[in-house]
Order: C-alpha cells, then structure tokens, then sequence
C-alpha cells in the first residue's frame, strides 16, 4: 500500500510537471496552489479528521517521538557542517534540510493513499505532525535561517513567525477539531452534518493541490558542486531521521500503525517552508531549495524500501 501510495502521489507530481512543459500551467501557480493548501483544504482536512474521533494521549506521545527526532537532526546536521567545514550559511541550510519534512504537505496525503478508509491513521498523522513539526519548524525554522543567515532582521521577525502559526488556519483548525472531538456532538444532527460534508468536500481537493503545487516548483539542476552538501542532507534527512525514529517507538505503548505513520512522516522530504525561511533571512536558499528537489526524487526510494525493510 505504501508503495501504490508513493507512486499515486509521484504520478500526479510529474502531471503537474508535464501541464507545466505543455504550457497548461505555469510556475507561479505554485504559489495560489499552496495558498489554497494551507489555508483552504488543508485545515478542511485537519478539522473533518479530528472531529469526529477520539483524542487518545498515545497521540502526543508519538509528537514527542517527532519532536525528539528533529532535536536531534538539528544536532547531527551541525556536528557533519563542522566536519565538512561549511560555511555559515549552508551550516544553515544543512540544518533546516535535515531536520523538518514535509509532514503535512506531502504527509497527510500520502498516509490518506496508504492507510485507505481508515481515519485513525489520518488522525494520528495531522496531531503528531502539527504538534510534534509545525511548533518547532514555525518557531526553529525562522530562528536558524535568521541565526546563520544575513538577513539583518531583527528579532521581532522570529515572535511574527511564532505568532503567526498561532493565528494560522492549520493550527486553529486542529485546535476546532480537536476540542469538537470532546463535545457530546450528535454527528448525525443536520447542522454538523454539513459542516462536516463540506470539510470533507474541502479536504479531498488535498491531495490534488498538493501534487500539482510540488509538481510546478520541481527544477532539475547540476548537483556535481554541491554533491558533500547533498549527500549528507538526504542521510539525515531520509535515513538517519526514520531510522531514529523506528529506534524510539519500538515500545508496546504504540500500535503498528502509530509506529508506520511516525515513521512514514520522519521518512518525507525536506520541508518547501525550509525554503521560504532561507530565502526570507538570505541563509543560502539555492542549497535549501536544491535538496528538497532532491530527496523529494529520491524519497520515492528510500520511503518504500526503509519501510519493507523494517516493517
């Protein structure tokens, strides 16, 4: 299932990257796809996931596995720019690449083809991911493009960023989702019914968006210059990562599909927004945005073949 999953998902990828080349769609649609995702379908997903199940503690605790994982990404990735001797900026670029993924970008979407009918493993997805990624990537994620950048902001920028993830649609959404989760809500009462149904409606635009939004953005460039940089950011990021994270939810407190769905999201590529964060605090976006391109190629493998090989 996984596999069919990761070839749905690359299929309409390379759609989106033909659409592009026919002249259909154009580079910049990226952006309104994104947009769409982020504060339309996504939340649509997130709410129509939540609200209607049960809210179990084992689900923070598979945040905290998150959590703890990208701490230690962020460790690993500055002792390997020390030993390559990077720069600050790329020291940088190394450290958002290899520390957060696209856990709710590509995430959801792929979990939603894997586990088919089964809103548990959704569920699980949208509270480990927004709960154990989104508060360190929006709180991290600005502070180390901002610390090894040259950017000369100041740092009120970081509390913007910090702010902002608070006010987002994602996080009010899971905030919704998740204390509608609580409420004695008759699910078959008319009101809640078509709220749902249009959240529901809203959310299965999720994938395509996604897919289409990647598709248009992927740029295949020379990588004989920066093949140390590269390297070590896909073996963190796509190998290290899973792996740690496999390491850690080997415990019978967590379900078999708690530990897939953990380390099918610590599996993913490097985050887009990593990419936006570097470009906004001038801490070399053109490594940023190179390694996402590629393990988001190179994830097709390595997802499929860590996930046969250790489950």
């Amino acid at each position: 299932a996984l596999i069919e999953g990761v070839i749905v998902m690359l299929s309409v990828i390379l759609l989106a990257t033909l659409l592009r080349r026919w002249g259909i769609l154009q580079k910049e649609h990226s952006a309104l796809f994104s947009r769409l995702v982020i504060k339309v379908t996504l939340p649509a997903l997130i709410f129509s996931s939540l609200a209607i199940s049960s809210f179990h503690r084992e689900f923070l605790m598979m945040a905290l596995v998150m959590a703890a994982v990208e701490v230690a990404a962020i460790l690993l990735a500055l002792l390997a720019a020390r030993a390559l001797k990077l720069e600050r900026g790329a020291t940088g670029a190394l450290i958002l690449v290899s520390a957060f993924g696209m856990t709710s970008m590509l995430g959801y979407p792929l979990i939603s083809q894997v586990f088919l009918n089964n809103p548990l493993a959704l569920e699980e997805a949208v509270v480990t991911s927004e709960l154990g990624v989104g508060f360190l990537l929006f709180i991290l994620g600005p502070l180390i493009a901002m610390y090894y950048g040259d950017s000369g902001v100041v740092r009120k920028d970081l509390s913007r960023s910090v702010t902002g993830f608070f006010i987002s649609p994602v996080f009010i959404s899971l905030v919704l989702g998740i204390g509608v989760s609580f409420l004695s809500i008759d699910p078959g009462s008319i009101l809640f019914s078509i709220i749902n149904r249009v959240m529901v409606l809203l959310g299965n635009a999720n994938t395509l968006l996604v897919a289409l939004a990647v598709g248009l953005v992927i740029e295949f460039q020379s990588i004989r210059n920066y093949w140390p940089f590269l390297a070590v950011a896909v073996l963190l990021k796509l190998i290290v990562k899973p792996i740690m994270a496999y390491a850690l939810l080997k415990n019978p407190a967590f379900t078999d599909i708690m530990q897939q769905v953990v380390f099918i999201e610590t599996a993913l590529p490097s985050a887009l927004l990593g990419a936006v964060f570097a470009k906004h605090y001038n801490c070399r976006a053109d490594l940023v945005s190179m390694a996402v391109m590629v393990t988001l190629v190179l994830s097709v493998a390595t997802v499929s073949l860590l996930f046969l090989w250790l489950f």
